[in-house]
């Protein structure tokens, strides 16, 4: 059905511009994959490389260490507290060539007799600063020496492989700590084991640490950042020996892939450039053709279209017909109904129990006229009863063609008014007393504010309308009341009829005036009517000028106002 809906040109232009849009987005998607898949190729290997010069750059620290502290000379000057020596060689030097920041050397019971920071040697008191974060591996490289002792095995040769290291937060920056025993390196030293000095290194995790690991790889604006690494382009965590993630070494990653997207953008645009002058040629050439078949397309499309509209009027016909006849049939069947019971009951009237009776007593010898009074009574009695239930009938049937017949009037045309002026008070007020016998019957209370005024209408079917809506109002109301009210306005006359009624859906309030319509719940099924009542009210009151409008809540009520002409 969409295709039939819009034009030929339309479905050329939609046709190419799908095809277009659906071409540029497969390149596009295929392209960024590859570009997606070349980058994160790329990623990967940068990460795997720095990875292992991070984990180069911690664990080369321990060899930097033994190639000062695996001495014979060392073992010696440490023993002598020789601290130009040391800083020679344990200090100054192993910051300047290996790029350590903090070097300490500690006696056998783990106090300072050595400091050096920043290429100067310093007071030893500046390790209390370190001792309580060091201590653990103190303790550790301490342990060693002990169970080395104990195993009475090449202990120079143990010792001299002998290292612990970890990453610590010192409160003022992050660092790689490494601590070595001092040892010799030939059998010429004596060594008293378990008093060995041990060397402390330092290392900050710093932008120099940084620039190391990423210089030899080219690594673009490598720094070591305290940040979630899903924030991060490229990243590899520093890590401490528990595996817990210390900080991250970031970066900003090369991208080949999205470097060459960006050398090939120019040639990409002028390709994509000449393909769209291309299929603009193309579709201005078809739409020349498509115009030409537009003339045909539209004169059959209307063809088309009556056929259509001519076939939904009959469905519309057949369904209001079906709709009719079946409504019609029940209303007329229910009064014929009681009717047709009456009639029959009438005809063997010898068969009912009272006149049998009576019978009897007329052929017995000691008649009684007060039996036979009251057995003709009850006799006379049942007929009225009957006589009267077959007029009310007939009075609905009457009300129920009377109505058919308004409805084919309106329908041809036919229906005509008498308007003339008269007083609003003299078309409502008859109204009004002949209703109030329903609401007694009913237990409602009709309430009514009349008042004079001069309006230009038909006067029996003004009534009619009323009646109508008044009736409605009755039947739909079960407690509380009705009510009927005249107000002048400065153009129109509007008689209000307000109920406390079972009230109307939203969805039926624009439907309440279609001839045969009923609404679907189940209590107004339970009520009489072909549904002609309020779409006949509706009509008479157009054909005198005015109208009726309706407003209505479920549970609440139902408020009707006729407007008229003022005379």
């Amino acid at each position: 059905m969409w295709g039939n809906r819009i034009t030929l040109k339309a479905q050329i232009y939609l046709s190419f511009a799908v095809v277009f849009g659906l071409g540029l987005l497969s390149l596009s998607f295929i392209g960024l994959n590859a570009v997606n898949l070349v980058d994160e190729a790329a990623v990967a290997k940068q990460e795997r490389i720095a990875s292992r010069k991070l984990e180069q750059a911690v664990s080369k620290i321990p060899e930097q260490q033994r190639s000062a502290t695996v001495w014979d000379h060392a073992v010696r000057k440490t023993m002598e507290r020789d601290k130009v020596w040391m800083n020679a060689n344990l200090g100054g030097w192993m910051q300047e060539y290996f790029g350590h920041d903090e070097n300490y050397v500690l006696d056998k019971d783990n106090k300072p007799i050595f400091a050096s920071a920043f290429g100067e040697v310093w007071s030893t008191e500046i390790y209390e600063a370190r001792a309580q974060t060091i201590r653990p591996l103190v303790a550790e490289i301490r342990e060693a020496i002990f169970q080395a002792k104990t195993k009475q095995e090449d202990i120079s040769s143990i010792l001299s492989e002998v290292e612990a290291w970890d990453v610590f937060d010192l409160k003022d920056k992050l660092a790689i700590v490494s601590v070595v025993p001092i040892v010799p390196d030939t059998e010429n030293e004596f060594q008293n084991y378990v008093a060995e000095n041990l060397h402390v290194a330092v290392r900050y995790v710093d932008d120099e640490l940084a620039n190391e690991i990423s210089s030899p790889i080219e690594l673009e604006k490598a720094a070591f950042k305290d940040l979630d690494s899903s924030l991060m382009a490229a990243h590899v965590p520093l890590t401490d020996r528990s595996g817990n993630v210390i900080t991250w070494l970031s970066w900003t990653p090369d991208l080949p892939g999205t470097d060459l997207a960006y050398k090939l953008l120019p040639v990409l645009l002028l390709s994509a450039s000449a393909l769209i002058s291309l299929i603009t040629w193309v579709t201005f050439h078809l739409i020349r053709v498509s115009d030409k078949l537009q003339m045909s397309e539209a004169t059959a499309l209307s063809t088309i279209r009556m056929l259509e509209e001519a076939k939904d009027d009959a469905k519309v016909a057949d369904l209001a017909k079906i709709n009719f006849l079946s409504v019609v049939s029940h209303e007329l069947r229910t009064p014929l109904t009681v009717i047709l019971g009456y009639a029959r009951l009438g005809a063997h009237l010898k068969q009912m129990p009272p006149a049998r009776k009576l019978a009897q007593a007329l052929e017995s010898d000691n008649v009684c006229l007060d039996e036979v009074k009251k057995l003709a009574d009850e006799i006379m009695e049942s007929s009225v009863s009957g006589m009267v239930k077959i007029e009310k009938s007939g009075e609905h049937l009457l009300f129920l063609v009377n109505q058919l017949l308004d409805y084919a009037r309106i329908e041809t045309g036919r229906l005509e008014i008498e308007p003339e002026v008269c007083d609003i008070t003299y078309v409502v007020a008859p109204v009004v007393e002949q209703m109030r016998v329903l609401t007694e019957e009913k237990g409602l209370e009709l309430t009514t504010e009349l008042k004079s005024a001069m309006v230009y209408a038909d006067v029996v079917r003004t009534r009619q309308i009323v009646i109508n809506l008044l009736g409605n109002a009755i039947k739909f109301t079960e407690t509380g009341g009705v009510s009927l009210s005249v107000k002048e306005k400065v153009d129109v006359i509007e008689i209000v009829i307000q109920d406390s009624g079972i009230g109307i859906e939203n969805k039926d309030l624009e439907r309440v005036f279609k001839a045969f319509y009923q609404t679907d719940s189940s209590y107004s099924r339970t009520v009489e009517g072909v549904g002609l009542g309020l779409s006949i009210a509706k009509e008479l009151a157009n054909l005198e000028g005015g109208d009726i409008t309706v407003s209505s809540e479920v549970g609440v009520g139902s408020t009707f106002t006729l407007t008229l002409e003022k005379a």
